[in-house]
């Protein structure tokens, strides 16, 4: 782990200055300079994007960054009669340094300079493919896929005589277009990736051969499916997605390749939960449940503590799943113990969203609960952990999410009422009723505006 010294996010220009906490946080969890995120996240903030996506695309530049300075420093060291040309390379791997110094304006002043000159060097191929994988990367961190996945595309053109980087550029051209997919909304970018992926896994991967190839390519598929599959109405998508993860499983294994194992498991998990909830399948439920508890027994606390949380929060919500479907009280309380547990490594001052996040899982765990209890205890619970979100879910940073929260804790407060003699757990549950409203009116939700108005009657 990174041990370096993380300075407070100071002096920030007045544009970031309302994403202080986002950027505190990221230190903390990443363990990376201020400045360099400050940098970071001005490039992300030119693009729209709700609150509660920064702390996912924060952690993506940043390993996007680290790649490019590790590209650059390779370049740098290329052997070259060129002087301007071997000059060049140390300046960009130079402007790209954490420091005073460092400037991705001048690393792409720099990388350009070095493509017009290139006709100049050697005819060796690799300098050429890890400038293009360069640019990509400074692609990915503006938030151009598009650029990303063409650049990925030259560095596969001049690569065509090696199968392994081939392999390399054509799967990163195919996540820049996941990617851009996923977040531009656009399905057809996401086919043209899930073709792409399937083009790879046909040409440039074989099961017998290269099983370890095969097998990431066959689960960066089920991503892609995945991805589509959640946004699509039916099954397909979603049956593919599964069956991509489980030939990719074939080939994996927890003693050879224990951390893509998991990270495959926790995506057969996900999408096999999707698809039980869509076709009311009991039995795919136990199979999502399985496929999260297998993921957890490499995913630990102690080695990979970020990825543990996830996966005991999507065992938390299946838990909560099968306890609603079973009337099992058992299954509830574990579903309850699972997102406690979430909150050891999702903490405030390290993911303040995701910590909310989990808290309003848990308010509605506790209140599922408390429903099949006796007395108000474990619904007072509830009524706390939904509070406890709302100290970071505000309606100034994630409207949609506190009105969410704000219904919720309505509902828990009326759950309360019915097992108070007092008459103000009414009113406060009307108060929240009240609130999610002004987020979910007419005019923008009217379904859920309609629902909840009714509850207020």
């Amino acid at each position: 782990m990174n041990t370096q010294t993380v300075e407070s996010p100071t002096g920030l220009p007045d544009e970031l200055k309302g994403y202080a906490n986002e950027l505190a946080a990221a230190q903390k969890r990443l363990q990376a300079p201020a400045s360099d995120l400050a940098i970071l996240l001005d490039l992300i903030l030119k693009k729209s994007i709700t609150r509660d996506q920064l702390c996912d695309l924060l952690e993506k530049s940043w390993t996007h960054l680290q790649n490019l300075r590790a590209i650059l420093g390779s370049l740098s060291q290329t052997n070259t009669e060129d002087t301007t040309f071997a000059r060049v390379l140390t300046e960009a791997s130079n402007a790209a340094r954490s420091g005073e110094s460092f400037s991705l304006a001048k690393v792409r002043g720099f990388l350009e300079e070095a493509d017009s000159r290139f006709s100049e060097t050697s005819g060796d191929t690799t300098p050429r493919a890890a400038l293009a994988e360069a640019h990509a990367l400074l692609s990915h961190l503006e938030r151009e896929y598009e650029s990303a996945a063409e650049h990925y595309r030259t560095a596969t053109a001049v690569s065509r005589d090696d199968d392994q980087l081939q392999w390399r550029y054509q799967s990163q051209r195919a996540g820049a277009l996941c990617d851009l997919g996923r977040e531009s909304l656009d399905d057809d970018v996401l086919l043209a990736a899930i073709d792409l992926y399937e083009t790879i896994a046909a040409e440039l991967t074989d099961e017998v051969n290269d099983p370890k190839r095969w097998a990431r390519t066959q689960a960066e598929l089920g991503n892609a499916l995945g991805i589509l599959g959640q946004r699509q109405q039916g099954t397909h998508q979603l049956e593919q997605s599964i069956g991509s993860y489980r030939r990719a499983l074939k080939a994996q294994s927890p003693e050879h390749s224990p951390a893509e194992w998991a990270t495959t498991q926790n995506g057969l998990g996900n999408a096999l939960g999707i698809l039980a909830h869509r076709q009311k399948d009991a039995e795919m439920l136990e199979q999502s449940l399985q496929a999260f508890e297998q993921a957890l027994e490499v995913r630990t606390q102690e080695h990979y503590a970020w990825e543990w949380a996830t996966t005991q929060n999507n065992l938390g919500s299946v838990l909560q799943a099968i306890g609603q479907q079973k009337n099992d009280q058992q299954l509830l309380k574990r579903a309850v113990d699972a997102y406690k547990q979430v909150l050891l490594v999702w903490t405030r001052d390290q993911a303040p969203l995701h910590w909310a996040t989990t808290f309003n899982n848990l308010g509605t765990a506790l209140r599922l609960l408390g429903e099949k209890r006796k007395g108000p205890r474990t619904l007072e619970q509830s009524v706390a952990a939904y509070r406890n979100a709302l100290a970071e879910r505000t309606r100034d940073w994630v409207p949609q999410q506190w009105a969410m929260t704000q219904n919720n804790l309505g509902t828990a407060l009326q759950k309360l009422g019915e097992r108070s003699e007092s008459v103000q757990p009414f009113k406060d549950a009307i108060s929240a009723y009240q609130s999610a409203l002004k987020e979910w009116t007419q005019e923008s939700s009217p379904i859920t505006w309609a629902m909840t108005a009714a509850i207020n009657m």
